[in-house]
């Protein structure tokens, strides 16, 4: 806790862009990831040096695509001897039973896929390189294979929100416990597409059908970055155990950029300090970081 502040409290997650590098070409990325080497991208002694004043929490390690760093491995495994719980969210292209099993091995307790369609025309033109639909699909095989609990993610927008009962079915198929239901935030590359936003009638249509799916119970349903969910949800279904979080920002929810900002999300790029600044000390920069009127989480209220 940071002293002069009982109302502030650590993030409990952090979303941790470890590497902007990427196969894909996606058109919604937040990032603009590519498969290139980024300038400036945190070194291994540093990342090392963050994970030293991390508190208990749990880290998503994300990207573009966490497993294209070589030191991937030696990253989750000092998470997890801090006692910090790990989760990733590959792309599928770099997925193989045997790295799976050294990342669970190392402490990684769950990944989350993305499939954005449900057969390879959708999915791959949606990710930008032939062969991404059958690759995510292989990787969701290997995960099963090795025991790794597994989520598939999906980016709902206009080009999909009709298919999204084929996805699914496809989730269910291949053994996922959890749909995740992204909605489209046109940012990054993103914002070539933001036509395809959903509009507040369709929002709403999707929340139809996936509060339904969630007391259905037979998959779990989540819905992320649609701040309305929870409001909607209770007052469409104010007997449904089903309870949407809307937006994390800012609630116990923290993201930390390639380059070291701290950010009250991925989505929302505008830096609350860098990590680097204040000797990788994580807490610091929190503290540093917070809203002066004193609400919970990284920076809520600064945006």
């Amino acid at each position: 806790m940071c002293e002069k502040d009982a109302m502030f409290e650590m993030p409990k997650i952090l979303a941790w862009e470890v590497t902007r590098r990427c196969p894909l070409k996606c058109q919604h990325c937040r990032a603009g990831a590519c498969d290139i080497a980024f300038k400036d991208e945190l070194a291994t002694d540093e990342c090392l040096k963050v994970i030293e004043s991390l508190p208990r929490m749990m880290i998503i390690w994300t990207g573009g695509e966490p497993m294209s760093r070589n030191d991937i491995v030696q990253l989750v495994r000092a998470a997890t001897s801090r006692g910090v719980r790990s989760v990733m969210a590959p792309c599928g292209m770099l997925v193989t039973e045997e790295r799976l099993s050294e990342l669970k091995d190392a402490g990684v307790m769950a990944c989350s896929f993305s499939m954005d369609g449900a057969d390879d025309i959708s999915h791959d033109s949606f990710r930008g390189v032939k062969g991404a639909f059958e690759s995510i699909t292989n990787a969701m095989k290997c995960a099963k294979n090795v025991g790794m609990p597994f989520q598939v993610n999906t980016t709902v927008s206009k080009l999909n929100m009709d298919k999204l009962e084929d996805v699914y079915k496809k989730a269910i198929d291949f053994g996922a416990s959890k749909l995740d239901l992204f909605f489209l935030v046109p940012v990054g590359r993103g914002k070539g597409i933001s036509q395809y936003a959903l509009s507040d009638d369709e929002t709403k249509r999707v929340l139809d059908w996936a509060f339904d799916k969630a007391d259905e119970g037979i998959l779990q349903i989540k819905e992320t970055c649609c701040p309305s969910a929870p409001a909607y949800c209770k007052k469409t279904r104010p007997n449904s155990e089903h309870k949407p979080s809307g937006c994390l920002g800012g609630r116990g929810f923290s993201f930390l950029s390639h380059v070291g900002n701290l950010q009250t999300c991925g989505f929302i790029d505008k830096p609350c300090g860098n990590i680097r600044d204040f000797n990788y000390d994580f807490k610091a920069l929190v503290c540093a970081a917070k809203n002066p009127l004193g609400h919970r989480g990284t920076c809520r209220g600064i945006i």
